[in-house]
């Protein structure tokens, strides 16, 4: 028997990788800021890189339903500070917020 690994890093494999490693992210800021695992998330992303814009874009659902974010901007949120972190090899600034429970009804 002969097994054949394909190891090429297409374009949506690196998109994945790099959306998971956002959510991982994600989930260790909501686990430093000790918020519940049902607490309700807006999360805004600053010094994306096309390329990484384009990947965190195209897993929107995937990340949302992961970290629970009902709000999902490439910019800062008022009246919250950022973090520098690094998703993948770029820097970027990471901004988190808890919803409370009336701003999360629509």
């Amino acid at each position: 028997m002969v097994v054949i690994l394909a190891t090429e890093l297409t374009p949506e494999l690196i998109a994945e990788g790099l959306a998971r490693d956002f959510v991982r992210l994600v989930q260790d800021e909501r686990k430093k800021r000790d918020l519940q695992f049902t607490d309700r998330i807006e999360i805004g992303i600053v010094g994306a890189s096309a390329s990484l814009r384009q990947a965190i874009e195209t897993n929107r659902d995937y990340i949302c339903g992961e970290t629970l974010a009902i709000k999902l901007v490439f910019e800062a949120l008022p009246s919250v500070q950022g973090i520098e972190a690094e998703i993948g090899d770029e820097k970027v600034a990471l901004y988190l917020r808890r919803i409370s429970a009336t701003e999360g009804k629509s």
